[in-house]
């Protein structure tokens, strides 16, 4: 029987990882550079200042007023980093494509909205190794540049290591496990039964 579109291989896989990587640890760097910045209570305070220079909609303007930014997705996330004005912009200006080279916090922001447009508008289901594995080296060192800005531990990079190459499925892994297991049943009852019969 061929194989459906639909089904999952190692390029579907390597689309999933790329989207796994952008929704967690690239968004959660980015939660973390905002904390840096400014608190909570102090973006509350900003956006009631300058209502008209942060235009959001209601629905964002209660994720705000919740005091949680795990609760901000990148798009809120990138326009406050982007206009509180406390991170310089990187040489192209935000909003723009930065330099390959351009390490700068903002570079790197640009570069996490960047990921989040280019793979949440992808149309194909899969990915190439090749594909892969240069996305990859952006999304690590993007991360790995802002874990350094912050000045913490490796817990984002730990994550995408983990990430690269941790079992997709679950259910999948739990059946290999459940096997191995009898396997390992099987050869000790064999042992114990070589055992009995050596008597």
């Amino acid at each position: 029987m061929a194989l459906s579109k639909y089904d999952s291989t190692r390029e579907t896989t390597n689309l999933a990882r790329i989207a796994r990587a952008i929704l967690g640890p690239c968004v959660d760097v980015l939660r973390d550079v905002l904390t840096k910045e400014i608190t909570p209570q102090d973006l509350k305070k900003e956006i009631n200042k300058y209502p008209d220079k942060y235009r959001i909609s209601k629905h964002q303007k209660q994720v705000v007023n919740n005091g949680d930014y795990s609760k901000f997705d990148i798009s809120l996330l990138y326009m406050f980093l982007r206009n509180l004005g406390s991170i310089p912009e990187h040489k192209n200006k935000w909003g723009t494509d930065p330099d390959p080279y351009d390490k700068s916090v903002s570079a790197n922001i640009e570069r996490i909205r960047n990921l989040r447009n280019k793979w949440g508008h992808f149309t194909d289901l899969s990915l190439s190794d090749s594909d892969f594995e240069q996305q990859w080296k952006i999304i690590f060192q993007t991360v790995k540049d802002l874990e350094g800005y912050l000045g913490a531990t490796t817990v984002y990079q730990d994550a995408l290591n983990n990430l690269k190459t941790c079992g997709m499925d679950p259910d999948s892994i739990q059946a290999y496990i459940k096997k191995l297991l009898l396997v390992e049943q099987l050869v000790t009852d064999l042992g114990d039964l070589k055992e009995v019969r050596s008597c």
